[in-house]
């Protein structure tokens, strides 16, 4: 019994161990970057040849302009059809982040989008009404198109909400190897600042379950 405890011990006291050390690696500037880093690391380029025979839907996630190059390219390449997701907090006027794309897709490519969702206000509303708007018709095999950071906690939701997820990120990176000097390593307030972004995407893409527990999304536009 003894015996049980001591491993009990030993095992928490690891656990919190590695705990303070990823929470100070996190506040320098190197450890902000490496966090960054492995977490544009997961979200590999697509193959536009896996994506014409298997996804049903190229559904791009509004916030960026890069993502809508990105999905119109991918929809040019394939001629998969297009879908839209997110309200956001508008943009340039428009009342929705999604019909901003559209906007752009009419006006830049000649594309018209298939489908247009426009209330969602998060990644998890992203996934949830996009299900809402495709899933009765059969649509369930879908290129995900997002920055590379943000592709492990965006692809999560939407296999949460029912898809099956090619991930398909932009090329663009966000992450920039600091000088190493004695200033990387030391905790601060510019590591603290470096590090909120990628420290939500961590967050999200390992605890999303507990979120969506805690606080779920809203229920489909039309439902009660």
């Amino acid at each position: 019994m003894r015996k049980g405890w001591r491993r009990a011990l030993w095992s928490s006291g690891g656990l919190l161990a590695l705990a303070a050390l990823a929470t100070f690696l996190a506040a320098t500037p190197a450890g902000a970057a490496t966090l960054l880093y492995l977490l544009e690391w997961q979200a590999r380029p697509a193959d536009p040849d896996r994506i014409r025979h298997e996804a049903q839907a190229i559904v791009v996630i509004g916030g960026r302009t890069l993502r809508i190059e990105h999905g119109a390219k991918l929809h040019l390449a394939t001629g998969v059809p297009l879908l839209l997701v997110g309200k956001g907090t508008g943009d340039s006027g428009f009342e929705a982040e999604s019909e901003k794309m559209e906007d752009i897709l009419l006006r830049k490519w000649g594309i018209g989008p298939r489908w247009v969702e426009t209330e969602s206000l998060d990644t998890s509303e992203n996934a949830k009404f996009a299900w809402c708007l495709v899933s009765s018709m059969d649509v369930r095999r879908i290129a995900l198109v997002t920055d590379p950071a943000h592709m492990p906690r965006a692809r999560r939701r939407f296999e949460a909400a029912g898809f099956d997820v090619i991930p398909a990120p932009t090329s663009v990176t966000f992450f920039r190897p600091p000088p190493l000097t004695l200033a990387s390593f030391t905790p601060g307030r510019k590591g603290f600042a470096a590090a909120k972004q990628p420290l939500r995407e961590w967050a999200g893409a390992l605890f999303g379950g507990i979120e969506a527990w805690v606080r779920p999304p809203r229920p489909c536009p039309g439902e009660h």
